[in-house]
C-alpha cells in the first residue's frame, strides 16, 4: 500500500478517454479524500491483526474488523488509480522514463521494508520469531509462492505484489491509455487470477497472499486505472452519492462473515466519490487532520504488526502488562510518524536525488 495520493498532478488528458465523455469534469490534483481513506484501510488491517490476538465481543463490529484484509483490495484499486493519475499526462505527452519511474517507486516502498526486514531478522536470529524467507522478501518475491506462508513482517507480500505491478505499468501502460484497452485486461486478468486461485482451493483471488498474491493485484490495479479514466466525468454532486452509497455497501458487506467480489464494488464507488470529493475543502475527509493520518498510513500498515507482538508478546516478557488496545494504537500512530519523517521521507529524496 505504498502510493500516496497527496501529488501535485493534472487532470488526465481528455483524449484519454474521449469515448466516456466530451466534457470531463477537473479531478483534484491532491486527491486529500482519497488519503483519508487509506488511514481508514491501514487501520482496518490493524484491528484484522489485533483481534486476531486479542477478545472482541461477537457482533457486527467484530465481523467488520475480521474483514480487514480486504482494505489490501482496495490498496491495490487505489494504487492503480494514483499512478494514471500521476503519469496519465506524462504518457499522453510521451515523456514517461521507465527508469525514473521505477527508481521512484522503488524510492517510495523499500527504505522501510528494508528497516523492518533487518529488524525481523535480527527477531529471528535471537530465536524470538520465524526465520523463512529473508532473501525472498529482500528480493521482493513473496508474493510468487516462493516461501511457504506468510514470512518474516508478513503484510510486506503486499510490497512484493505492487513492484510487480509497477514493472507491468512501466512496461504496458502506455499501450493501456484507452478505456476498452483496460477493460478488457481487466477482464482477462480477472478470470484468470479467479481460476488460478481455485486451483489452489481458494474461493476468489481475493485470498490469495504469499501464494501467487501478485497475480491477485492485476486485475485490482487495472480497475483502479479505470476509474481514473471515469472519475473526470463524474460531477460532484454524484461523486457525494456514490461516496456515501458506497460507505452503506461496504458495511452491508463486511458485516458478513467473509466479503467477497461484490466488495470490489462498494471500492469502486467511494475511489470514485472520493476523488469528486477532494475537491471540496469543507469536506470532513479533506481535513488536515485526517490527509496527515493518510500520509502516515503506509508506516502504520507496515510497522503495525511488529508493534502487536512487543505489546503482547515482549513487554509481557519484561514484566511489563499488556497495555489496553487504545494504547497500542497511540503507540502505533507515534511510531509510524517518527518512521515518516525520520526515514520515509529522507530516503526518498535521497534516492531519487542520486539515482533518479
Amino acid at each position: 500500500m505504498p502510493d500516496q495520493p497527496v501529488v501535485n498532478s493534472v487532470c488526465t488528458s481528455p483524449s484519454a478517454v474521449g469515448e466516456v465523455a466530451r466534457k470531463p469534469f477537473a479531478v483534484a490534483g491532491d486527491l486529500r479524500t482519497l488519503t483519508s481513506l487509506r488511514f481508514f484501510a491501514a487501520f482496518w488491517v490493524f484491528l484484522f491483526h489485533l483481534s486476531l490476538r486479542i477478545e472482541l465481543a461477537d457482533g457486527w463490529v467484530l465481523s467488520v474488523i475480521r474483514n480487514g484484509a480486504r482494505a489490501v483490495d482496495f490498496f491495490f484499486i487505489l494504487s492503480g488509480f494514483v499512478i494514471l493519475h500521476v503519469y496519465g499526462d506524462q504518457i499522453a505527452a510521451h515523456r514517461f522514463s521507465i527508469r525514473r519511474f521505477m527508481v521512484k517507486r522503488l524510492a517510495r516502498i523499500y527504505p522501510l521494508h528494508l528497516t523492518l526486514l533487518l529488524v525481523f531478522a535480527l527477531l529471528a536470529w535471537a530465536g524470538a520469531r520465524p526465520a523463512e524467507g529473508l532473501w525472498a522478501s529482500l528480493l521482493l518475491l513473496h508474493s510468487f509462492a516462493t516461501t511457504d506462508g506468510l514470512v518474516l513482517n508478513g503484510p510486506s507480500w503486499t510490497i512484493s505484489a505492487e513492484m510487480f505491478a509497477y514493472l507491468l505499468f512501466a512496461l504496458a501502460g502506455p499501450r493501456l491509455r484507452g478505456l476498452l484497452p483496460l477493460c478488457l485486461a481487466f477482464g482477462v486478468s480477472a478470470v484468470l487470477a479467479h481460476l488460478l486461485a481455485v486451483a489452489l482451493g481458494a474461493s476468489a483471488f481475493l485470498h490469495l497472499t504469499w501464494d501467487f498474491g501478485a497475480l491477485r493485484i492485476v486485475p485490482l490495479f487495472l480497475l483502479g486505472m479505470i476509474l481514473r479514466l471515469i472519475a473526470p466525468h463524474v460531477s460532484g454532486a454524484v461523486s457525494a452519492v456514490l461516496f456515501v452509497l458506497g460507505l452503506a455497501m461496504l458495511f452491508g458487506l463486511t458485516c458478513d462473515a467473509t466479503a467477497g467480489y461484490p466488495v470490489l464494488l462498494a471500492f469502486a464507488m467511494l475511489i470514485l466519490g472520493g476523488a469528486g470529493l477532494s475537491s471540496r475543502r469543507a469536506c470532513p475527509t479533506n481535513s488536515a487532520l485526517l490527509v496527515y493520518l493518510g500520509e502516515i498510513s503506509y508506516a502504520i500498515y507496515m510497522v503495525h504488526l511488529l508493534l502487536i507482538w512487543v505489546c503482547l508478546d515482549f513487554l509481557p516478557k519484561l514484566g511489563i502488562p499488556v497495555p489496553s488496545w487504545p494504547l497500542v494504537t497511540l503507540a502505533l500512530l507515534l511510531v509510524s510518524s517518527a518512521s515518516y519523517h525520520l526515514l520515509e521521507k529522507p530516503a526518498r529524496r535521497w534516492i531519487v536525488r542520486r539515482f533518479a
